[in-house]
């Protein structure tokens, strides 16, 4: 950081001695020193934190350029299929949830997807299911 020797440290130290008298000399050094070692932390704290911002921008650059690979990988496969077959480019595919086995079987728990929101269909199955599955639990306690 500064280029002094050895040469201009002895001069320091002569002009300090002629000046401040050998009995407040080693209190000023002192003094001194521990400024420097505070000045010294202190830098090296912004340098661990600068260092710390810079690995969380190289992160958050590595995350945006895997982003974009997937991006562009969906869109090829999209544009593949669009390729493959045009009239099925635009349509959303249709989902029918498996019914129960036969001994539990209820009009209820069986629900085709007409819908082009395959979410809301897989929500409306699982609302029926519990709603048929309280139904029977209801019957079950009154027979009981």
């Amino acid at each position: 950081m500064f280029d002094i020797g050895f040469w201009e440290l002895t001069v320091i130290a002569v002009i300090g001695l002629i000046v401040l008298g050998p009995e407040r000399l080693p209190v000023v050094a002192r003094t001194l020193g521990t400024w420097v070692g505070r000045a010294k932390g202190y830098v090296r704290g912004l340098t661990s934190e600068l260092e710390r911002e810079v690995n969380v921008d190289d992160i958050r650059s590595e995350v945006r350029r895997t982003r974009e690979r997937i991006e562009a990988g969906t869109r090829d496969t999209v544009d593949s299929v669009r390729e493959v077959d045009p009239r099925e480019a635009n349509r959303a595919p249709r989902y029918t949830q498996v019914p129960p086995p036969a001994d539990t079987a209820d009009a209820a728990d069986t629900v085709e997807a007409d819908s082009a929101n395959p979410v809301a269909d897989a929500a409306a199955a699982h609302t029926s299911a519990q709603e048929a599955t309280v139904d029977r639990a209801n019957d079950n306690e009154r027979n009981a």
